[in-house]
Parts: structure tokens; sequence; C-alpha cells
């Protein structure tokens, strides 16, 4: 057969009559059984890719976590490391998956058939996706919740005396300061929080680790979550958030069942909303006392902490977690590309917009947090929250003090929900491209079915994360779901890519799609510099890996040791694979893993017309590793055989 011709012979044994044959042989193979290559849709111009992308990468994370660490790490002095791992690690592995995928027109599993021995890691981002998107979801719930709510003619997070309100509660978070000074309300948040009787600090109200007994606090955990003493007691279940979480589906999929060439279109809305959203309520807030203030708490730099590794640690972290490589997205948008499209040049662009809007998030979210702390008369370094806490406390209580604050605060959770919308239409498409790029002369034309199936088989997990422990369930799954496997499936990435394939092949393969060939800055950042940042990152992140808390909320042990195995889960199906690929060959098992680092029949160009031309390339390209590192310092031209 062609696969084992072609598997079986490389540039040692290739002679021109045996290349010839295989040749013929693999295009026989092209038209019949699985190799066939249907017709696959592609984007209706490149900005729909583009637009689709950045919604993807501006995430919740650009909103809410990426100001909170620009602060904690240094403030303005944060965004060098930031700057320089977008260069030297993010923007690389964002150009290498889109790279792979758009040569070949194949989603995030069988773009691995350039290497079948590590197609693992494939699947492994498929499962990891399959594990967050229900979880995630979630998240699109909550401000579909907190929308409805806004059209009350009382904002319910801003009064007490509700049926979900405790005796605790306050309505103007500037009695907080008379509260924790008065003696016996400091004996009833103990008895309630049970602290030591030193009663909470100012800072402890507000960090997102306590209850400060706001009404929109209240509202958050007693009203939203209902949320449970413990991951130990599931509760019921909350069906006004169950039916939120259905209303998020359904937007899923009317926008997705029609395939990428409609949802392109939709992404004009979603995607842009956000900016326009987000740049209204930065307006209206920065003419109020105390805006100014907390921009410039934000942007003061502090360059001592740049001589601290864990502030470096953090900033490669956030960026990976920003931009997404290692999660099979990019590859899956990509490979809707036209061959030709410019890859480097949508990269250059994508990494830039996704972290300026970080960077711009990071001026909305101080502007805020300095009006609070005017309001409360307190230091804005005690406002400071991020995650959730940002996005449905300390946002709402600011948004809540503005002129018609129903409307503030509808703009505000449509703008949570678009950008939710986003990053879900991609965790979304990628299923189902899987599913589809499995079966595709079967389902290409049931792209709607295989959507509606998707979006149903993840809301039924997703209720269990609407009952009272589902918070904690939550936490626990985002807390080890990518603790081992972003970082080890990008490092393999590289290697695979650049040492088993090939670089000469690759910056090839770039050169037929793009018309130029890979430069030597790209090629020495994939083969050496950006593997060798994320091994240093990822065992800094392991060996400082804490055991994950909710609040004063400790897990259990076991509930940890469950933690773990969800974080090799998606890890596991790299050695089945492994194990797999080996077990196909023949020979010894040096020839077998020989074989098996060797391209498949199936990897070829998306344009039919270039494969005899890559074929015959990678037969006579050398991969041993001499030659891999001289020509990741060598200029190469188009005009090099």
């Amino acid at each position: 057969m062609a696969d084992t011709e072609f598997a079986e012979n490389g540039p040692d044994d290739a002679s021109p009559s045996h290349i010839t044959i295989g040749l013929v042989e693999m295009k026989k193979d092209d038209t019949s059984g699985d190799d066939a290559r249907p017709k696959r849709d592609h984007w209706s111009s490149q900005l729909d890719y583009i637009m689709s992308m950045t919604g993807y990468c501006v995430g919740f994370g650009n909103l809410w976590r990426f100001p909170y660490l620009c602060n904690r790490n240094g403030g303005g002095a944060f965004l060098i490391p930031f700057m320089i791992f977008i260069v030297i690690a993010a923007l690389p592995l964002f150009y290498l998956e889109a790279s792979l995928a758009q040569f070949s027109g194949k989603g995030a599993v069988q773009t691995w058939n350039f290497c079948p021995l590590l197609k693992g890691i494939g699947v492994g981002t498929i499962i990891q996706v399959a594990i967050c998107q229900p979880y995630y979801q979630i998240l699109l719930a909550w401000p579909i919740y907190y929308m409805v709510n806004s059209c009350s003619s009382v904002l319910p997070w801003t009064t007490c005396g509700n049926w979900w309100n405790t005796e605790l509660c306050v309505e103007d978070i500037s009695t907080l300061k008379t509260h924790s000074m008065n003696s016996s309300n400091v004996m009833n948040i103990t008895n309630v929080e049970g602290t030591n009787g030193t009663g909470p600090s100012i800072a402890e109200l507000w960090r997102n680790n306590t209850l400060s007994h706001t009404a929109v606090e209240e509202f958050y955990q007693y009203n939203v979550l209902n949320i449970s003493s413990g991951i130990h007691e599931i509760g019921s279940v909350q069906w006004h958030i169950v039916g939120c979480l259905f209303a998020s589906y359904v937007c899923i999929f009317l926008c997705l069942f029609r395939g990428i060439k409609a949802s392109g279109k939709i992404v004009y809305v979603t995607a842009l909303l956000p900016y326009i959203l987000l740049t209204a309520i930065f307006i209206r807030t920065a003419t109020l006392p105390g805006a100014i203030d907390g921009i410039l708490y934000y942007l003061k730099p502090d360059f001592s902490k740049l001589l601290d590794g864990q502030v470096w640690s953090e900033a490669c972290i956030q960026v990976f977690y920003s931009l997404g490589p290692g999660w099979g997205v990019i590859m899956t948008a990509s490979s809707y590309n036209k061959f030709h499209a410019p890859t480097l040049r949508d990269t250059i662009i994508l990494c830039t917009v996704s972290e300026s809007t970080s960077i711009f998030a990071g001026f909305v979210t101080f502007a805020i947090l300095g009006v609070m702390a005017e309001r409360v008369g307190v230091s804005i370094s005690e406002v400071v929250s991020s995650g959730p806490g940002l996005g449905f406390v300390a946002y709402p209580e600011a948004l809540s003090q503005l002129p018609l604050p129903q409307v503030w605060s509808f703009i505000f959770f449509l703008m949570l929900l678009a950008v939710g919308l986003d990053s879900q239409f991609m965790f979304v498409e990628l299923l189902s491209t899987t599913v589809i790029d499995r079966f595709p002369l079967i389902l290409r034309h049931r792209r709607g079915l295989v959507t509606a199936v998707i979006c149903v088989l993840a809301f039924c997990p997703g209720i269990i994360i609407c009952t009272q422990g589902g918070p904690y369930i939550m936490q626990l799954l985002d807390w080890y779901l990518v603790a081992l496997s972003v970082f080890l499936f990008c490092t393999l990435e590289c290697v695979a890519a650049v040492w088993f394939y090939g670089i000469k092949q690759l910056s090839e393969d770039v050169d037929m799609m793009c018309g130029r060939p890979l430069p030597v800055l790209i090629k020495v950042l994939w083969g050496i510099v950006t593997p060798a940042i994320l091994v240093v990152v990822f065992i800094t992140t392991i060996s400082q890996y804490d055991s994950p808390t909710y609040g004063k909320y400790t897990y259990p042990e076991e509930a940890t040791a469950i933690g773990w195995m969800i974080a090799l889960i998606s890890v596991v199906p790299v050695a089945i694979f492994i194990i797999k690929a080996l077990r196909k060959q023949q020979g010894s098992l040096r020839q077998k893993l020989t074989l098996s680092l060797r391209p498949n029949s199936q990897w070829r160009p998306a344009e039919d017309s270039l494969t005899a031309r890559h074929r015959e390339g990678i037969l006579h390209n050398r991969r041993t590793f001499l030659e891999n590192l001289r020509y990741i310092f060598k200029t190469q031209t188009r005009s090099e055989p």
C-alpha cells in the first residue's frame, strides 16, 4: 500500500524509480477510502478569519485576569516580560499551529499526520476542550441572568431585604468601613465567617477570597450561585441558571449550524461589540472622581518586581492563556484558510490585537476600581480583585452608582456575553470539525446535526455545574485541567515540527503556501528558544502548584487527587497513540520509532496540484539532528533545492 511504502522508505533508501511508483500509488489513494479529499469549506474572506480568531483570543482572561496580574507584578513594569514572551513564545507557537493546519487543510487531529507518533496530542486537545466547554459555558449563563435582572426597575443586587440576603447585608459599600470598626458587627461577621474574632479588614472584605456581605456580593453568592458549604454537598439544581445555560446553547447553535461562512459574518458583531461597549464604559467612568488615580495606580511601574522569577512565569502563563496555543482551536480555524493566505501577517495582527485588548481592559478595570476606592475612602489596593469576583461583584457595584444603572449594567453584561460567545464558537467549531474530518463523506453536509448533537451533549453535564456545589466542581476543573497539558503539548509541537518533520521541509512547505521560506529568527525560536522557555516555565509551574481553594474553603485531599487525575486525562492519549503508532510498524524498536516519526500518506498540501512536488521533497530532505541544526541558522531562498 502507498501508506506503507511512503512510511517505510525514507531518503536513505529512496531511488528515482521508487519515488515515481510511490507517487503514482499515492495519487490513486487520494481518491478512495479514508484518504479521499472532499472539498473543504473556506472562510468567505481573510477578514472573517481574523475577526473569528480575535473573538477567540480576546476572552475573559483579558478582561479580569490580566489587569490584576499587571498590578500585582509591578504595574507598567509587568509589560516588559509580557511583551517579551509574546514575541519569543506565544507568537511563534501561534504561527506554527496556523502554518501546519493551513498547509494541510486539516483540523487539530488530522494535522498530526505529519508526525503519527505524536497524534495523541491532537486527541488530547480535543479531550481538553470537551471537558472545558461545559463548565466554561456557565460563564455565558451568568451574564444572561444578569441581563434579565438588569431590566428591573431597581437592580436586585443594589438592595437588601430580599429572600437571599442575610442580616449582615449592607447596601452602601462605604458603610463597610464603619461596620468593620463596630464590635457588634464584627461579632456577627465572626459567627458567619468562622474567623478568630478579629474581624475582617477592608482589604480582606474586598479581596476575592472572602465575603463582604454587600448587597451585590450576596446576590452573586446566594442568588446566582446559591452555593453550598463544600464540594461534598452538591445540593439542588439552580433551575434559573439552567434556563440561562440552555439559552446560551441556543445562541451557539443558531450561530454555528450553517458552518464557518455564516459564523464568520456573525463574529463581526460579537467580536466588535465588546470594544464598543468597553470604550463607552471607559469614557463614562473616566469622568468620575477617582478614575485617574486608578489608572495611574495601574500603570505605576515597580521595576524591582522584574527580579522575581514568579513575575516572569506569570507573564508567560498569561500570554499563553490569552492567545490559546495548545488547545487545537488555532489549527481548526486556520485549516479553513485559503492555501496561499498570508499566515505570518495574520499571526502578527491577531497577537497585537489580543494583547492590546488586555492592556486597554486594564485601563477600564482600574478606572472603575479607582472610582470605588474614592467612594469608600480606602486605597485602591484594598479593592483590587480578579476572576469572576471582578466581573460579577466589583463591576456591578461600580456601575450601579452611575446614572441610569440599568442601562450600564445591561451593556456590561451584554459585553461579557459577546466575549464568551466568541470563545465558545471556536470550541464548538473545533469539536464539530474533528467529528466531520473523521467521517467527511457522511457528515460534511450534516454540519447542523453535528453541531446540535455537540450542544446537547455539552449541555447535559453542564447541569451539574448549575447545582449548589457546582462552583466548587468548576473551580476544581479549572485549577487542574491544563496543569500539565498545554505547555507539554506546545513543547512537543516545536520538537515534532522542527526536529522530527524537519525544519528544511517545514520551510519549503511555508514557501509553497506564502511564497517565501521561513525567516532565520522564526526557525531559531521554533527550534531552540521557545521549547526551552516552555520547559522552564512548565517545571516552575508544577513545582509551585498549590492545592485548590475556593475563597476560605479548602478542598479535601481526595478532591486534590481527583484533580490530578483530571490533569492526566488529556495527556494519556499521547502515550496511547505512541504505542499504537509503534505497533503498526514492522522491524526493530528503532526502526519502528523512525518510521512512526515520518509523515504518512495523508499528510500533503491542501492544494492538490502541489502534492507531487511535496512528496518528492519529503523523500529527499534529510532529517538528522545536524542537518536540522544547520538549516535553523541558514538563510534559505526560494530557488534553493
